[in-house]
């Protein structure tokens, strides 16, 4: 049995300090779930980004690639395709070359899925420009750069060319020496495209994730 002064605190409840007490340890706990939820929703956002980051790199890089091993297709010997101007100094921000892959005209409507030489590069996507711009940190695709039919569509955005110190074109020679000379370009067998790509990653923070390939040119110095 409960004696008197059992019922008297029994009947008073809390007394002030434990309730401040009891509310200064919710408190506490709130904030470290408040903690806990925000540190993982910005590790959730930080990894999406780099994934991203990293997917649209490889996805740049892997169609460059696949358009630089066309160059210097020559077929019928006749179209002079190959390397027509490269960017040595500074970060190395570009590329032009030519090949003889599509017999279909520029402003024709047709395609070139079943494509046929024709002896010249004056055909649909025969001639293409890869140029960074550093200004809006944006790697274009030219399409017959400096003609009346120059195009242009931005590739990728938000690209830093040279990480590390590492050209965006990388230019190598037959024995895999780097081509120091702007007129040796007819000696490029092989491309070192090194691409970093950023991505926003919440609260004005953004990661950055770089690729990198070599691009055999199959079709150069046969």
């Amino acid at each position: 049995m409960m004696n008197q002064t059992d019922r008297q605190a029994a009947s008073h409840g809390f007394t002030v300090v434990e309730l401040l007490v009891a509310l200064g340890l919710a408190a506490v706990v709130f904030g470290l779930i408040v903690s806990f939820f925000a540190d993982m929703g910005r590790s959730t956002t930080t990894q999406n980004a780099a994934a991203a980051a990293q997917q649209t790199a490889r996805a740049g890089v892997d169609f460059m690639a696949q358009e630089l091993r066309l160059a210097g297709l020559d077929p019928l010997n006749s179209a002079g395709a190959g390397i027509e101007e490269i960017s040595l100094t500074g970060d190395g921000t570009k590329v032009r070359f030519t090949s003889d892959s599509c017999n279909v005209e520029i402003g024709n409507s047709g395609t070139c899925e079943n494509p046929e030489p024709d002896g010249n590069v004056n055909g649909k996507n025969e001639r293409v420009t890869y140029v960074y711009d550093a200004g809006s940190r944006v790697l274009r695709r030219y399409l017959y750069e400096g003609t009346a039919s120059q195009t242009w569509t931005p590739l990728l955005e938000q690209v830093e060319p040279n990480p590390g110190n590492v050209p965006l074109f990388t230019f190598l020679d037959g024995n895999g020496l780097p081509i120091t000379v702007n007129n040796d370009r007819g000696e490029i067998r092989t491309v070192l495209i090194t691409l970093t790509v950023h991505e926003p990653a919440g609260r004005s923070k953004a990661v950055a994730r770089t690729y990198s390939s070599r691009v055999r040119l199959r079709n150069i110095g046969l």
